[in-house]
């Protein structure tokens, strides 16, 4: 058994809090990671109905962001825990700017919005002397034709930007990206436990369930710093003791890519699905397409 992991920061608190709690209890498993950091605004408020629910992983004053108060902005504090990850061995990419901008305009943005989007993602690295960021993620994996159009291979080593089964070259209106994505596999335990049948008591089983299914690269699991790096810490090292177990691997996204050559994957189209426990429909991974 295999299984990487895709951890996702987009807020002040998850950077503050939920990555400092998950870098540990990584290092006390020996296990590597794939961490995508945000590099622009907290701007939770924006979207107060949601924020509200969340309010217990972002706390009270996220309410209050992108419109009462100024968003927090989040590059010092991702360019310091970049490194620190780097440090520890894991494996570092970025996850835009403002996870909330995103999450909810990327599908439907035109693509001038795109391309100054990444550019100025790439810009804040270099003005910050950064090394210029090898992988990317999207949050609430939602993707455009003009950000696969954007990425290339003398930059990404590869992305995470949809759902799916197994790595591979995505096609989205006729827009072909060189980069590998390597799709999030398993379902969230956020989507899980909006399933019948499946609580907080019960939900690593199912979880535990799903990823022993046999795909050929493994799978990948995606967790939060605002959920599994804070209310869910005890869930997230209760799966790393059940996927260690029985001569299981866990690791990150970068160790799947050594793994694969690239010059046999396959092309596919990207589609849009929504899966069970999910509201929304997300970037998917369908049909293979000539190369």
């Amino acid at each position: 058994m295999r299984v990487a992991l895709r951890v996702e920061a987009g807020t002040a608190r998850g950077l503050r809090h939920g990555i400092p709690n998950l870098m540990p209890l990584f290092s006390t498993y020996q296990v590597r990671a794939s961490f995508f950091f945000p590099f622009g605004r907290d701007l939770s408020g924006r979207r107060p109905w949601r924020t509200w629910r969340a309010r217990r992983q972002l706390g009270l004053a996220a309410l209050s962001y992108g419109t009462l108060l100024p968003g927090p902005d989040l590059s010092l504090e991702a360019a310091r825990l970049s490194s620190l990850a780097l440090q520890d061995g894991h494996d570092v990419g970025v996850c835009g700017l403002s996870a909330l901008e995103w999450s909810a305009w990327m599908a439907h943005a035109d693509a001038d919005w795109v391309r100054e989007q990444l550019a100025e993602l790439l810009d804040v690295h270099r003005r910050a002397d950064l090394p210029l960021p090898t992988a990317l993620a999207t949050p609430g994996w939602q993707t455009h034709p003009a950000l696969l159009g954007e990425l290339a291979p003398r930059h990404f080593r590869y992305a995470s930007m949809t759902r799916g089964k197994l790595p591979y070259l995505p096609v989205l209106q006729g827009r072909r990206s060189p980069v590998p994505e390597i799709p999030v596999t398993l379902p969230t335990v956020g989507e899980l436990l909006r399933q019948a049948g499946v609580n907080r008591a019960n939900v690593h089983e199912y979880l535990y369930a799903e990823s022993r299914r046999v795909l050929p690269a493994g799978h990948v699991f995606a967790l939060s710093a605002e959920h599994e790096g804070l209310d869910a810490i005890e869930l997230m090292e209760k799966l790393l003791v059940m996927w260690k177990g029985q001569d299981g691997a866990v690791r990150a996204l970068d160790d799947v890519v050594r793994e694969i050559d690239t010059a046999t994957l396959p092309h596919h189209q990207i589609g849009w699905a929504t899966p069970e426990g999910s509201a929304f429909a997300l970037a998917t991974q369908s049909v293979e397409v000539p190369a």
